[in-house]
């Protein structure tokens, strides 16, 4: 061992004092912990009571433990303690040494004849090596640490700056409640605001360096992440760059630094399983890609608005009109029935004396040219006046 454990019993046995419990708390070191149906085996699941008894560990008082091996099929023998917080779970690998302390337990609260039966429970692990993905004492080298955790040897401690709280999970991932921190080149959100600025960042898969012995997150590097700021521009590398829209002309992601939300990852999923998706914005919603955007809707698509322009003309908007199928399809019949009538009308000419006007071809032209003088009055009414194109 690295470190002398006896210091923790006698601060401990202290704080026993203070706080009245029955026992001073020990330490116990972990076998077993109850967290599947099949971990550690599906029997010690069901002695532990089943779904009732998920966090429990099988352990030993840590004096009585060293170099002590327990294979699966001993660990019954062992006895138990119960997480301490209901709503808290950090459950502790196998090896890795845990506070106990004596509580009251149901039975005793229910019956009066055991009012001295108490129940262990377990509580913070120890930081033995310092080490965010395990501080276990094995028994030997090649001691496991569990039925299914495995060491990542690129897993490295997040950096804090002052006044942080970092939750990080055991296999690279991170809750980051900070501020900005304008003395430090560090991190990548401190380049502009106050140092009582907040941010939170919520990362899972950090790209740790094997090179370097900690990390700070990286929003392009990171597989997923969730920034909440304040004031921080976050150097977000999105698949444009330049102006994104020369119309609206909206800042680029890095470039911003009001509070915003921003969720970077592989790919963005937002499913409502009942009701709407809404997005509202008080200027502008942008949507960009290089590929193709698709709308499907099994019913319409529905696009209510003052005015609808497709593309632009030298970055301005449109003027080409749209025409109104409706009303195109009027004009049109009318037209055809005008040369339906007029073609009918020269099918039935009767030949006559040379320079004599025929009567049929004159009232057919006639009626056409009616025709054609309500058609180009009804031009002017087939132009879209809100939807244009380029």
């Amino acid at each position: 061992m690295k470190t002398n454990l006896s210091s923790y019993n006698s601060a401990l046995s202290f704080a026993a004092g203070v706080a009245g419990p029955r026992r001073k708390p020990q330490i116990g070191k972990v076998y077993g912990t109850v967290t599947t149906i099949d971990t550690p085996t599906p029997s010690l699941f069901k002695e532990a009571g089943g779904w009732d008894g998920i966090g429990i560990i099988y352990y030993r008082i840590y004096n009585n433990s060293k170099e002590i091996k327990e294979s699966l099929d001993t660990l019954i023998n062992l006895p138990k303690a119960y997480p301490l917080f209901p709503h808290l779970q950090y459950v502790p690998l196998v090896g890795e040494l845990v506070y106990l302390i004596d509580l009251p337990s149901p039975v005793s609260q229910g019956n009066k004849k055991k009012s001295n039966t108490p129940i262990q429970k377990y509580y913070i692990t120890i930081n033995l090596w310092n080490n965010v993905q395990e501080n276990s004492i094995p028994a030997s080298d090649d001691a496991s640490l569990g039925i299914t955790f495995k060491i990542n040897p690129n897993i490295r401690r997040l950096i804090p700056f002052e006044g942080d709280t970092i939750i990080q999970g055991r296999q690279g991932n991170s809750l980051r409640l900070g501020t900005t921190t304008k003395i430090s080149s560090l991190n990548e959100w401190s380049s502009v605001g106050d140092e009582v600025d907040p941010i939170v960042l919520l990362v899972n898969g950090l790209d740790f360096n094997p090179n370097s012995k900690y990390y700070v997150e990286r929003i392009n590097k990171d597989d997923s992440s969730v920034y909440l700021t304040s004031t921080q521009k976050i150097p977000l590398q999105t698949d444009r760059i330049g102006v994104l829209n020369p119309l609206t002309k909206p800042l680029n992601a890095p470039d911003y630094f009001n509070s915003q939300v921003i969720i970077n990852a592989d790919r963005v999923t937002l499913n409502s399983k009942k009701d709407e998706v809404m997005i509202f914005a008080t200027t502008n919603v942008e949507i960009n890609t290089k590929n193709i955007i698709n709308l499907n809707a099994g019913e319409r698509v529905h696009l209510n608005t003052n005015a609808v322009f497709l593309g632009t003309v030298n970055n301005e908007l449109p003027t080409e009109h749209l025409v109104l199928g409706n009303r195109l399809y009027e004009l049109l019949a009318d037209l055809l029935e005008g040369l339906s009538k007029f073609g009918n009308g020269l099918s039935t000419v009767v030949g006559s004396p040379e320079g004599t006007p025929t009567i049929d071809i004159v009232s057919s032209a006639q009626g056409l040219l009616n025709d054609i003088d309500r058609a180009e009055t009804a031009l002017e009414t087939i132009l879209s006046q809100t939807s244009f194109t380029s």
